[in-house]
C-alpha cells in the first residue's frame, strides 16, 4: 500500500471512529434528558390543564428541562414549584401569577337537567372522565375529574359547575405561651431511642423543608414525646413531626393522583391516535374508491366513444 493509501485509510478510520463517539455521546445526552424530564413530570400534578401554555404536562416538563421556568403550573402551586427547586437545585420562587391562581381543588359537576348531549365536553375532557351519549344526558365521573376546567368554554349551554372540594388543614403548631426558640442544646438528640435528629426535624418541618424531614427518615419516628420532655425550650417536638408526617402522605396521596390521571391521559391519547388512524385508513379507502369509479367510468366512456365511432362508420 502506498504512503497516500495509508494516510487515507487512517483518515477514514479516524473519522468512523469520531462518527461513533459522537453518536454514542448524543444518545447518552438523549437518556440523560429524557430522565430528566420524566423526574420533572412526575412532579406535575397531570391535570393537563395547559394554563401554563404548554398542551399539557409532559410538554411543560420537557420546557423546564430546557431552562423554562418553574412557576407556571396553578394547579401545582406551591409545593410543585418547590419539589422541582429541589430537584432542579433552584431558588424557589413565587407562583407567576400570569397563569392563574392556585386555589382548591375542583371538581367538574353537570347539571344534568340542563344538558342538551351535544358531547362537546366529551370531546374536551384530557382524561376521560365523563362520559355519555349523543343526544343524552352526560355525567362526570368524580373520581377521574382533575379540574382543568377543559370541558367549560366547549359547553354551549354553560351546565357545567365546578366544586370546589374542602381543604386539608395541615398547618404549624400554634406557639404556646412558653414555648421558645431552639437553643441547639442537643438534649432531644441524647434522648431519642431511634437515634434520629430531632433538631434538625424540627428545623426542616417548621420551614416547611418535608422532603429534607423524609429524607432524615422523619418515618422512622415514634412519637414517643422523650424528646418534647427534655426540651428546655418547651417546644412541641412530637407535633411538628405528627404534622410533617402528614403533609408527606398527603403529597404521596398526590402524586399517587397524579399517577393516575396521567395514566388516563396517555390512554385518552392513544385512543385519539387509533380513532385518528382508523379514519384516515377509511379517508384512503374512500378516495381508492372514488379514484377506481373514475377510473370504470373513463373506460366506459372510452367504450362508448368507440361504439359511437363504429357506429359512425358503418352509417357512412
Amino acid at each position: 500500500m502506498s504512503l497516500f493509501g495509508g494516510i487515507v485509510l487512517a483518515l477514514l478510520l479516524l473519522a468512523l471512529f469520531c462518527g461513533l463517539t459522537l453518536a454514542y455521546t448524543a444518545q447518552k445526552f438523549s437518556q440523560q434528558d429524557t430522565s430528566l424530564v420524566d423526574q420533572i413530570n412526575a412532579l406535575l400534578p397531570q391535570t393537563q390543564c395547559a394554563q401554563c401554555s404548554y398542551p399539557g404536562c409532559r410538554p411543560y416538563a420537557e420546557a423546564i428541562a430546557q431552562g423554562e421556568a418553574i412557576n407556571k403550573c396553578p394547579p401545582g402551586g406551591e409545593q410543585t414549584i418547590s419539589l422541582l427547586a429541589n430537584l432542579l437545585d433552584q431558588e424557589k420562587v413565587a407562583l407567576d401569577s400570569n397563569y392563574g391562581q392556585q386555589g382548591p381543588v375542583k371538581k367538574a359537576f353537570i347539571r344534568e337537567q340542563d344538558c342538551i348531549g351535544c358531547t362537546f365536553c366529551i370531546q374536551a375532557c384530557p382524561v376521560d372522565a365523563i362520559v355519555g351519549a349523543p343526544q343524552q344526558m352526560h355525567t362526570v365521573i368524580a373520581d377521574e375529574c382533575t379540574g382543568c376546567e377543559l370541558c367549560l368554554p366547549p359547553c354551549p349551554v354553560d351546565c357545567i359547575d365546578l366544586i370546589a372540594l374542602p381543604e386539608t388543614e395541615l398547618s404549624l403548631p400554634a406557639k404556646s405561651l412558653t414555648e421558645q426558640a431552639c437553643i441547639r442544646c442537643g438534649l432531644c438528640v441524647d434522648a431519642c431511642p431511634v437515634d434520629l435528629l430531632p433538631q434538625q426535624l424540627y428545623s426542616f418541618i417548621q420551614g416547611k423543608a418535608y422532603e429534607k424531614a423524609a429524607s432524615h427518615h422523619l418515618e422512622d419516628c415514634i412519637e414517643c414525646g422523650l424528646c418534647h420532655a427534655v426540651c428546655p425550650s418547651h417546644i412541641p417536638l412530637v407535633q411538628y413531626y405528627q404534622l410533617g408526617k402528614s403533609v408527606l402522605q398527603h403529597q404521596d396521596e398526590q402524586f399517587q393522583l397524579a399517577h393516575h390521571a396521567q395514566e388516563r391521559f396517555q390512554q385518552h391519547e392513544k385512543r385519539l391516535a387509533r380513532l385518528n388512524a382508523e379514519q384516515e385508513r377509511q379517508r384512503q379507502a374512500r378516495s381508492k374508491l372514488a379514484a377506481n369509479a373514475a377510473a370504470q367510468r373513463e373506460l366506459i366512456r372510452a367504450a362508448l366513444s368507440r361504439a359511437r365511432g363504429r357506429q359512425q362508420g358503418d352509417q357512412q
